[in-house]
Parts: structure tokens; C-alpha cells; sequence
């Protein structure tokens, strides 16, 4: 055993993952699927989402705890409410309000950077002496990969500060495309300054305990003369040299759009297809949960696009509870004059 897995090892601190990557890499199904494993049982979570209404808090159950920080992106703007939600959970636990979780998950908006959101875990006394990181974990989508990363450089910083990659969606991409797609990101890995594991996932298979080995097996960055340590703690400041400087907020919006009544998918699929024509590369996200009428009845949907994608996807919705209905629609900003009241007709 290596000396820093022995010192992680003996490490009381409770284990923090950092789930990222870009708009749509499919970060939530994973997620939802390594919670009903064993080595993610019971942990908590803490969700950050652009928008008012949050949907991936309510498709993630099986969580000890979770917290929601909405409407903010917790590496810039939204700091201030992860490092709350840090504490909160904390005190939580120490005076048993609430099951004493293993481990904690923090599944970062599409737009967030790594960076500044692995620095607040060290931001206080309180978060340093009982959190500690014990990995990034970077989704890049194998449908969209080769555009994510040219056009959107808080991708490029989420692959840069990873200590594991995970290409998802895999099966959306012929075998003969992929193993070049492989080639072509490794070639990129090779530049940043960590050692990043890289392993693939098809519909959300990539196993809880594959995640944890494999971030076993990363190497951190080497100590800089300037005394940087490459504990597990600072092992990612090669990933954000300015944590409060990058692309203002990222530059980008959310919009909810209310469809509190079934509609029709077709319909549905027009009117996006509609919206797409109007933001063209504009449009970065559509996500919600909506009711749709089908041939025999009503039915809840969970409706998704992701940057590059042609067309939304509609799946079941298997939660029972009520919540508001509708999408929330994610933009790049800045707009134009007819954008913006395109986008406000469509929301009213």
C-alpha cells in the first residue's frame, strides 16, 4: 500500500465525491443508479441547479439527506450555498437530526468548474477539518464530446480537473467511432496536469465500486516547489489558478416554462423544435417533467435535451409525488433583441 492511500485510509474526514461535467452528460442517471448500490448507501447529497425549479433533487432517491442549491451555480455565485449546505448537513449529523451518511456527493450544475467548488471545502476551519475531497468525477457525453469540449470551455475545465472521466453514452455511438473518440481524449488528458482514470459507461452501467477503484488508482499532481502538497485536499489547483474570475456567472441564463396541462408529444416536439430554430447553438438545456396525452391516457414525462442533440428525449416518470410542471430552459447569453422576446413568448 502506497503511502497516500494508507494516509486517505486513516483519513476521518467524511469522503466528499464532486460530480461534474458539461450540460447533459448524464451525471444524474448515474448517480441515481450508484445510490442503490452498496458502496453509496445512505450518503448525502447536495444538488446544484440553474433554475427555480429544481428536477434533479426529486429524480434522486435513496440518499440519506439531500440539499438543493437552485437557481445559483456553487462555483461562483452559488458558494456561499454550498458552503452552508456544507455545514448544515454537518451539524445535522453530529446532533443525529439526521442519519449519520458515509459519505457525501455533491452533483454540480452543467456550467460549474471544478476548481472553485473543491477550494470551498477548505474555505472554513469547520469544512476543512471534517470534509475532505476524495475525488472528481467528470462526465462527458460520447454522442456530443468532440462539440462540447470546442465550444465550451467550462467542459475543458471539468476534464482538466478530473480524477476520473467518465465517457457516458457510449451506446448512442457505433463501436468503430468510439475507440477514435477514446484516442482523441486521451491526446487531451495527456495535456492538463493531473492523471485522470478514464473509464465508459453505456446506459448509466458503470458500477459504483468501479468508480471507487478507479479513483483509488489516480495519481495526483506532484508537489510544486511552491508548497502545494498532493494530498487529496490540494491535489486540484492546477484546475482553477482564478476560482472567482471565469466567465462571469458563465453567461448564461434559466428560464421555467409552465406546461401545468397534458400536451400532446408531437406538439411538444414541434413547439421545441420551433425554439431550437429561433436560439439556434443559444439553447443549451431543456429539462423538466411534464404530462403528456398518448393513445391510451395520460402519461408523466421526464423530457431532456443536451447541447448538440437534435431532438428532446422523453422517459417515464416513475415519481409519484406532485411537483410544478413544466421545463427548464438553460440559454447562453447574450441574446438578441428578437431571441429574448422569442424565448419570453414561448415561456408565457
Amino acid at each position: 500500500m502506497n503511502a497516500s492511500l494508507a494516509a486517505t485510509q486513516n483519513d476521518k474526514r467524511i469522503p466528499v465525491y464532486l460530480l461534474t461535467g458539461y450540460l447533459g452528460s448524464g451525471k444524474t442517471s448515474l448517480l441515481k443508479s450508484w445510490l442503490g448500490q452498496p458502496e453509496f448507501q445512505d450518503a448525502a447529497l447536495i444538488i446544484n441547479e440553474l433554475g427555480e425549479v429544481g428536477l434533479d433533487n426529486q429524480l434522486l432517491s435513496g440518499a440519506s439527506e439531500s440539499a438543493l442549491v437552485a437557481n445559483a451555480c456553487i462555483c461562483c455565485t452559488g458558494l456561499p450555498g454550498l458552503s452552508e449546505a456544507l455545514e448544515d448537513l454537518f451539524w445535522a449529523r453530529l446532533e443525529r437530526r439526521i442519519h449519520k451518511f458515509p459519505c457525501l456527493v455533491i452533483e454540480t450544475t452543467g456550467l460549474a468548474e471544478p476548481g472553485p467548488v473543491a477550494e470551498a471545502l477548505t474555505s472554513s476551519d469547520l469544512l476543512k477539518e471534517r470534509y475532505r475531497l476524495a475525488g472528481v468525477i467528470t462526465c462527458l457525453s460520447a454522442a456530443t464530446a468532440d462539440a462540447v469540449l470546442t465550444h465550451h470551455a467550462q467542459a475543458r475545465a471539468q476534464l482538466a480537473g478530473a480524477d476520473l472521466l467518465v465517457i457516458t453514452k457510449t451506446d448512442l455511438l457505433g463501436t468503430a467511432l468510439l475507440a477514435p473518440l477514446h484516442q482523441r481524449i486521451a491526446h487531451q488528458l495527456a495535456h492538463t496536469a493531473g492523471q485522470a482514470q478514464m473509464r465508459t459507461s453505456s446506459l448509466a452501467s458503470l458500477t459504483a465500486a468501479q468508480v471507487l477503484d478507479a479513483l483509488q488508482h489516480h495519481k495526483p499532481p506532484e508537489a510544486h516547489d511552491s508548497g502545494h502538497d498532493s494530498s487529496p485536499t490540494h491535489s486540484h489547483a492546477h484546475a482553477h489558478t482564478q476560482p472567482h474570475d471565469h466567465a462571469h456567472n458563465h453567461s448564461a441564463e434559466a428560464f421555467f416554462w409552465a406546461i401545468p396541462q397534458a400536451i400532446e408529444r408531437d406538439l411538444l416536439r414541434q413547439q421545441i423544435a420551433q425554439l431550437q430554430s429561433e436560439l439556434g447553438t443559444q439553447l443549451l438545456r431543456l429539462k423538466g417533467r411534464i404530462w403528456t396525452t398518448q393513445a391510451h391516457g395520460v402519461v408523466p414525462c421526464v423530457v431532456q435535451m443536451a447541447p448538440f442533440e437534435a431532438a428532446p428525449s422523453f422517459q417515464e416518470d416513475l415519481i409519484a409525488t406532485e411537483s410544478t410542471r413544466g421545463l427548464t430552459v438553460i440559454v447562453a447569453l447574450p441574446l438578441s433583441e428578437r431571441q429574448r422576446t422569442a424565448l419570453k413568448l414561448r415561456m408565457a
